[in-house]
């Protein structure tokens, strides 16, 4: 089996690997709108319901409903499954289905508003000062999947990602933060796992383009008839690949909301979307009979490969801000209406980033190990979208209610910037800025809840989001719709005009998140609600490392099934 060397491609992956791409843009800029239990139970379908601290931030309104004072506490639990299964190359079937779980504490919601009487007849009769903490997005997953591969190893294409490097530049330690060398090539030079190659008179394999030839620890060099050579894998691997993210986001608000006449409520928030996410990242591959790789070394002795082990890490923190606005109007014959609409959240990220290896033989003489010693560090601007909101409810007089919302965001505004340019354009993301534009847009979110008071005291709740796909496919000039992938993995055909984009269409996910749940109001001044919500997930597809095999697509692929869920306590008081 061949391996082949894209100089090209490997330079343009190297240069935008890191983690400001459409993903992770969509990842910070989505809203999951958890907030207290009663709001979680209802489908966050609050816009046109208000009076409880979860709808103050779908709409600053809400918080002018309720004509008293009130504090709530909600604690929760996010609870995740896998189910994933492992191929070793394109034409393989998923193999070793793999089951894990993950679940996580955490506070969906603490809050407090202030509600002040004006005494009036008329006019304005009220007002109320709320400082509230929601969470909108958790990031709570792990799989874990093992397979055997004897076509390819990640040793193989970090050995094909370092050849525009020379091994002294390799072999510097230095080079970490003083070389824009991707960190993962020095990494796998430094611990072992790939190695110089040399041709049969002892010279390094280098091309006429000054490329170098690296092997894989796992690899040999094998000299054809006509004088080439072929590096192939020695033997059977068992590869085991381990992904875990977790973290939160949420929204710190300021909330002012107007009560005009017991029909008409108008509200604004100062929001401070802020949060953490930690992604781990670990890969090991080892080998089913270590006698197939026989490792010799220059002195003469030979050594046999046993495992080796990579590990990526990356902790990022952001903080923001937005304002939004919204207002209510009571209508008669208990109709409701309401909508909102948010500004743009200009947020500053941190990544935090680190990589690990290790190499470990039958002799362990020869194992070797490398890391950075200390992360790298970035940080960047992210503008997400703008929202608006709108919902309709009617109230059953004290027996019940029924409540529908609409949501819609542009994500298609997403830009990167540096940190001195916050506001105007920057061309160190022109790129990622490029994809976020062309494969990104509007995306629609239908909520439906509904509550019956089965006593004074005690009511059952239910709800339901459907949510569609920010992220879109365009047509190329050939007729065909591609993905951001794609266009990134031919982006100077299309930057340099020989190809182009057309047409555009939605991807075809939607998700579909399913609540219930019961609430509790005493005569005095404690209540309490309860819900859960349950939360299927399409399959998602992840490749350990870069396909570099000519003649086929041999890169491994793990395929992962999810479902998520979230159990909320809230603990209120009125005062």
């Amino acid at each position: 089996m061949k391996r082949l060397f894209f100089a090209a491609a490997f330079a343009f992956v190297a240069t935008f690997a890191g983690a400001q791409n459409l993903a992770e843009a969509i990842k910070y800029s989505q809203n999951d709108y958890l907030g207290t239990a009663r709001s979680m139970a209802l489908g966050n379908a609050m816009t046109a319901l208000g009076g409880d601290l979860g709808s103050v931030g779908i709409n600053p309104a809400g918080s002018a409903i309720a004509p008293y004072s009130q504090f709530t506490i909600s604690p929760g639990i996010s609870m995740s499954s896998s189910r994933s299964g492992y191929s070793s190359w394109a034409e393989e079937y998923y193999r070793n289905q793999n089951n894990i779980s993950q679940n996580k504490g955490y506070l969906p919601n603490i809050g407090v508003t202030f509600t002040f009487d004006t005494y009036r007849k008329s006019g304005l009769k009220s007002y109320t000062l709320g400082f509230v903490s929601n969470v909108t997005s958790t990031y709570n997953q792990a799989f874990e999947a093992v397979g055997v591969n004897e076509k390819t190893s990640m040793l193989g294409s970090f050995a094909v990602g370092a050849a525009p490097y020379k091994p002294g530049e390799l072999n510097n330690k230095g080079n970490y933060f003083n070389s824009s060398i991707p960190w993962n090539y020095l990494m796998a030079y430094q611990s072992g796992m790939i190695a110089d190659a040399y041709d049969e008179n002892g010279n390094p394999m280098v091309d006429e383009f000054g490329n170098y030839t690296y092997l894989g620890t796992t690899e040999g060099l094998f000299k054809n008839s006509d004088g080439t050579y072929d590096i192939r894998t020695l033997g059977a691997l068992t590869q085991t690949s381990r992904v875990r993210q977790i973290g939160a986001k949420q929204d710190l608000i300021m909330n002012l909301g107007l009560n005009f006449n017991d029909n008409f409520f108008l509200g604004v928030n100062f929001g401070m979307p802020f949060g953490n996410y930690v992604y781990r990242e670990y890969f090991r591959e080892a080998a089913v009979n270590p006698e197939d790789f026989a490792i010799e070394y220059n002195n003469g002795t030979v050594a046999n490969f046993s495992h080796s082990v990579y590990q990526y890490s990356q902790n990022s923190s952001f903080a923001g801000f937005y304002s939004k606005v919204g207002f209510i109007w009571l209508a008669d014959g208990g109709f409701r209406i309401g909508a909102a609409f948010q500004t743009p959240s200009l947020v500053t990220i941190t990544d935090k980033w680190t990589v690990a290896g290790s190499t470990s033989f039958t002799d362990s003489q020869y194992n070797a190990s490398a890391q950075p010693g200390q992360n790298s560090e970035y940080s960047y601007n992210l503008m997400m979208p703008y929202r608006f909101n709108a919902g309709i409810a009617y109230t059953f007089w004290d027996r019940g209610l029924l409540s529908f919302d609409f949501e819609m965001a542009d994500y298609g505004i997403m830009r990167y910037k540096t940190v001195d340019n916050y506001i105007g354009n920057s061309d160190y993301f022109a790129v990622e800025n490029d994809v976020n534009r062309n494969f990104a847009g509007m995306a629609f979110q239908g909520r439906i809840g509904a509550e019956l008071r089965l006593f004074q005291d005690i009511a059952l709740r239910a709800g339901a989001i459907y949510s569609t796909s920010p992220e879109y496919l365009r047509l190329d000039n050939n007729g065909e719709y591609i993905n951001a992938n794609t266009y990134l993995n031919n982006y100077e055909e299309f930057r340099s005009g020989r190809a182009s984009l057309h047409g555009r269409k939605p991807m075809n996910d939607l998700n579909w998140i399913y609540s219930f749940g019961l609430g509790y109001s005493s005569k005095g001044s404690f209540f309490a609600d309860f819900a859960m919500r349950i939360k299927p997930l399409p399959a998602s597809y992840f490749n350990p490392y870069t396909d570099y095999i000519g003649g086929g697509d041999y890169t491994p692929e793990i395929e992962t099934f999810w479902r998520s869920g979230d159990m909320v306590l809230t603990l209120g008081w009125r005062f």
